[in-house]
């Protein structure tokens, strides 16, 4: 809780973006691989054949996906999760354009950070059944390469 504070402080003080203030200190999850950040399951993963396969992934009960102006998936987001009362429950660099999360049924809030310098923030829910898919965009992010 302290760092939150500390981190706000300074954010305030050097006009830095919460999400980046935050996020510099993200653990990095690497694709593909269950983890446990701030005794939440989450998880990274990618798009195609094996991340729709997956039996693993369906279990998360929020999946948050990071897409560019044309709808090309990004990586590499650096993200904050906060509770209804904004509090910061975890904070992780994904490596993959999606993140899944085991959270309670509840209203959230995520902060992403792209590059280093682009930050969104959005709201949602956690499904009490099945999975809630929350699309967070970059429209300021043009077409890949």
């Amino acid at each position: 809780m302290k760092m939150n504070v500390v981190a706000t402080c300074l954010a305030t003080l050097f006009a830095i973006p919460l999400g980046a203030a935050l996020a510099r200190d993200a653990q990095t999850l690497p694709s593909d691989r269950e983890a446990t950040v701030g005794g939440i399951p989450v998880a990274c993963t990618g798009v195609g054949d094996e991340a729709n396969d997956d039996p693993r992934w369906p279990a998360y009960s929020t999946r948050i996906e990071f897409a560019n102006s044309r709808a090309e998936y990004l990586s590499d987001v650096d993200i904050s999760i906060a509770n209804a009362n904004g509090v910061t429950l975890l904070s992780v660099c994904c490596e993959s354009p999606w993140f899944l999360a085991k959270l309670n049924p509840g209203r959230y809030t995520v902060t992403a950070v792209f590059d280093d310098r682009l930050t969104k923030t959005v709201r949602f829910s956690a499904a009490t059944h099945g999975q809630a898919r929350t699309i967070v965009r970059f429209p300021e992010v043009g077409a890949l390469q």
